[in-house]
């Protein structure tokens, strides 16, 4: 069974560009955290690499002796799906295939400059010149397994635009190795260098409705209220409805904070100017939690 739970109209999209001879090389996913942005990604991964779609070129075998995906095999079309079996598919729905790389702020990829070293940086709230050197190097070489190696860089708002590590990484996505594709996840474009943008086929990812998210938990087992719940706590966003299913307090939690905006929106100016100020202070330790934070204002406002 998919990771998804709606956007249709983007997989359709999905399989007819996997199914072309020469898929685009950068896709651009836009829309809120939670929405199925990172999902899609995946899903166009096993599209590009499923065997049953784009057999191996040995004889009727994968390297590593799948024979009976032979009988399986189709040729690719625009509406068909991944097979979920062979050892591709398996690998990118486990998170462990070796040609599926990630990279957000932190270590990953991370490569000083030659004869030169640099303290780690796990904590790093951007993405480095070091990792987009890094990423530069690994592309250059063909995958370790698959056609199509598969490089999602998440958030991408993230590549420093004061620095180098925007820069740095416009010509690679110009001109790209033909076995390695790229996938930038952002819920704020405008974050990004134009020239990045530009270079990018866009993906917008709108919120799926509410009764298609209840549907796609209940299909995958999860109580029909609590199902309820979470769908509409998730305000379009299957990922947040996943979230909530697996951890039924964060929706307590969301409570609280509900409860808390409307506290504060009867407080005085001075109050609210206070909570502001916490607010911005939070800004530089966590920014999840007050963009959790904000988001739970608009659910708030909402419903007014």
């Amino acid at each position: 069974m998919t990771a998804l739970i709606g956007h249709q109209g983007i997989l359709r999209e999905l399989r007819a560009l996997a199914a072309a001879g020469d898929p685009p090389h950068a896709l651009l996913f836009v829309g809120p955290d939670g929405s199925g942005r990172t999902a899609l990604a995946l899903e166009y991964a096993r599209l590009l690499n499923c065997e049953r779609l784009h057999p191996p070129a040995t004889a009727g075998a994968s390297l590593f002796g799948d024979d009976a995906l032979s009988e399986l095999r189709i040729a690719p079309s625009t509406d068909a799906e991944p097979c979920g079996e062979c050892r591709p598919c398996r690998l990118i729905a486990e998170g462990a295939h070796p040609d599926i790389i990630t990279l957000g702020p932190g270590d990953t990829l991370c490569r000083p400059r030659d004869g030169e070293s640099h303290p780690k940086h796990p904590d790093s709230r951007d993405i480095r010149i070091c990792q987009v050197r890094g990423l530069i190097d690994l592309v250059a070489k063909y995958p370790f397994e698959a056609q199509y190696r598969m490089v999602i860089i998440d958030p991408a708002d993230r590549l420093y635009r004061e620095g180098q590590a925007a820069h740095t990484i416009l010509k690679t996505l110009e001109e790209p190795p033909g076995h390695s594709v790229f996938c930038l996840i952002t819920s704020a474009p405008e974050g990004l260098l134009e020239t990045i943008r530009s270079r990018c086929r866009r993906i917008d990812v709108h919120p799926v409705p509410r009764a298609e998210i209840e549907a796609g938990l209940i299909e995958r087992g999860i109580e029909p209220r609590l199902a309820a719940r979470c769908a509409e706590a998730a305000r379009g966003r299957p990922g947040r409805a996943i979230q909530f299913a697996a951890e039924p307090d964060l929706i307590e939690a969301r409570g609280r904070l509900l409860e808390r905006c409307a506290r504060i929106a009867g407080e005085g100016t001075g109050e609210r100017f206070r909570y502001a100020g916490t607010l911005a202070e939070e800004w530089r330790k966590d920014r999840a939690a007050v963009l959790n934070e904000v988001d739970v204002w608009e659910a708030f406002w909402e419903q007014r």
